[in-house]
């Protein structure tokens, strides 16, 4: 079954058609979401917290989500992860219909969104290497993650639709339907059955997570790369569009959007770009070399025009789409079957729980009256030359393939 052509493997399209429930139940969701906090119960302001809501615990409850994909069946872990969030969407639903959704319980809910979702994403990406093999994991990678980007780019905009034409309990009821779904395609993967191992402390469980990045040079090398990525890129990145929108000519929502829609763009064609050509060999290096350059684009950003900023901002999002296919395949090419999940996962808290300690560096670096164009010029010029340094100067980096 393994060796098939992706399209004729039942068990990865069904966890295709999983993940593209999540991606676009999950960009509908939050679109719904924020636009019943800001258009009726008009309180903008206090958007970040049920933002944050969201996040935090998605990032407190990555390593536990990890420990659980080594311990259970992954396919069961992934639907139960999807009809909870079915019920948590039928519940906001029917609270909005009785007008009784308040700040308070979307606050509840965006928590329990984030940590069923902590719980899906390691359990999807340790799943994989049990269905695929050889070539076809990093095309399926390549296929997952242009999903995933299309559920960015065209679920706010189906989103946008549903919210024009139907009430706030519509939108939440179909998007439920739509998790609902996503976990009958999850029941039926086939998953090929695990050796039994003897189950200790969560604590033990990942410490031996830790220990195998540690003593594995191509994941530990991986893991301090993301690391540096996210504490220097992340902020700066995230702040420019806003910021660069609100400062040209013509500044407009507009323009905030076709830069937003350009980096989405980019991470859709890289996407699908590398599920037609994965790379094969040096893949720790072109990652070094892909980061480095994002650096560059990053420090020339800032000072660009609305058309150079908008080609630049698809060149970012083209280059994190080529570096995030491989790395996932490296992950799961050097680590034990048996400790994958826990692996995923610390991946996923090294990028994802810098990425607010570098938003808040950047906001103080702005705050204290820095610009922009400083920061970002700071930051990617100094991950250009990290980058660069670990792609020369380590052996991992230049031997591994």
């Amino acid at each position: 079954m393994s060796d098939l052509p992706l399209h004729r493997n039942r068990p990865f399209m069904l966890l295709w058609l999983g993940s593209v429930a999540s991606s676009f139940g999950l960009a509908i969701a939050m679109l719904s979401e924020t636009w019943y906090a800001v258009n009726v119960l008009h309180l903008r302001a206090e958007l970040g917290y049920v933002m944050l809501a969201g996040t935090l615990p998605r990032i407190a409850l990555m390593a536990l989500g990890g420990v659980l994909a080594d311990r259970l069946p992954r396919s069961r872990i992934m639907a139960a992860s999807f009809l909870t969030r079915a019920l948590l969407l039928a519940a906001m639903g029917t609270a909005a219909h009785l007008g009784v959704l308040t700040l308070p319980l979307l606050i509840a809910l965006a928590a329990g969104f984030g940590m069923l979702d902590a719980l899906f994403w390691p359990a999807r990406d340790a799943i994989l290497p049990a269905l695929l093999q050889g070539s076809l994991l990093g095309r399926a990678n390549a296929w997952l993650l242009a999903t995933n980007q299309l559920g960015m780019v065209a679920g706010p905009v189906l989103g946008g639709i549903l919210l024009a034409a139907l009430p706030f309990a519509g939108v939440f009821g179909l998007t439920a339907a739509t998790m609902a779904a996503g976990a009958l395609a999850c029941l039926a993967v086939a998953e090929p059955p695990r050796s039994a191992r003897a189950r200790r402390a969560i604590w033990a469980e990942l410490k031996e997570g830790f220990a195998c990045v540690r003593d594995t040079p191509a994941l530990r090398l991986l893991l301090i790369i993301y690391a540096l990525a996210n504490l220097l890129f992340a902020g700066p990145n995230s702040f420019a569009p806003p910021l660069i929108a609100a400062t040209l000519p013509g500044a407009s929502a507009g323009l905030l959007a076709q830069l937003q829609s350009a980096f989405a763009a980019g991470m859709l064609s890289g996407g699908v770009l590398l599920a037609i050509w994965p790379p094969r060999h040096r893949r720790l290096r072109l990652i070094c070399w892909l980061i480095a350059i994002e650096g560059l684009l990053l420090a020339a950003l800032p000072q660009l025009g609305a058309v150079a900023a908008t080609a630049v901002q698809y060149a970012i999002g083209l280059c994190i789409a080529c570096n995030n296919v491989p790395m996932l395949a490296l992950l799961q090419q050097h680590t034990p079957a048996e400790r994958i999940g826990r692996v995923m996962s610390l991946n996923s808290m090294a990028s994802m729980g810098l990425t607010p300690v570098a938003y808040a560096l950047t906001s103080l670096l702005l705050s204290a009256g820095a610009s922009l164009g400083t920061v970002a010029a700071c930051c990617g010029v100094l991950l250009a030359l990290l980058c660069t340094a670990i792609a020369l100067g380590s052996k991992t980096a230049r031997t591994i393939d």
